[in-house]
């Protein structure tokens, strides 16, 4: 691995950190910046890249940094938001891996919903329901506050993807 995919990483597990920082309590799930930051950095990292920025992420909070909403260590990963964060590097693979062969907006804000939103709701309601032992049906029902905001933060990567990925192909052109 190259010093500058190491870096793009590093940077983009801070990025991740800094914004989880802001969060909206409302359940035992808050609305954080969290899957806005995965999605736009899976698109403009790639898969790869993208999901060992989830890692890191993720890893600086077990270790205890206090930048999975505002909390540390092994708390996060045994309450109720565990398959949230379990999808979280899944969900920026699979982003990634799309944005990598399709570069639309329209495209993106697909792969975006399906996979950031979609899957992560699935494996997250999966983790409400084993750890505060509720139905599936109402664990999926605690994201439905979540889904406006949601396709609102799909939307923003999407064209987020798109505009850097343009600006990025145009610096490739002008300096060959």
């Amino acid at each position: 691995m190259k010093i500058q995919d190491m870096t793009q990483i590093a940077v983009g597990a801070a990025l991740l950190a800094s914004i989880s920082f802001i969060e909206i309590p409302i359940g035992p799930v808050p609305i954080t910046l969290q899957t806005l930051g995965i999605m736009t950095l899976a698109g403009i990292l790639g898969a790869r890249k993208g999901f060992l920025t989830v890692v890191v992420y993720l890893l600086l909070g077990l270790i205890g940094l206090p930048v999975l909403s505002g909390q540390g260590g092994l708390a996060p990963f045994v309450g109720p938001t565990v398959g949230y964060l379990l999808a979280f590097p899944i969900a920026a693979y699979l982003i990634g891996w799309f944005s990598e062969r399709h570069r639309s907006v329209m495209a993106l804000i697909g792969y975006n919903a399906l996979f950031g939103l979609g899957f992560v709701y699935v494996l997250g309601s999966l983790g409400l329901e084993f750890m505060l032992g509720m139905t599936f049906l109402d664990a999926l029902k605690i994201n439905l506050p979540f889904i406006i905001g949601d396709l609102l933060k799909a939307v923003l990567a999407a064209v987020i993807v798109v505009k850097v990925s343009s600006n990025q192909q145009m610096r490739r052109t002008l300096a060959s």
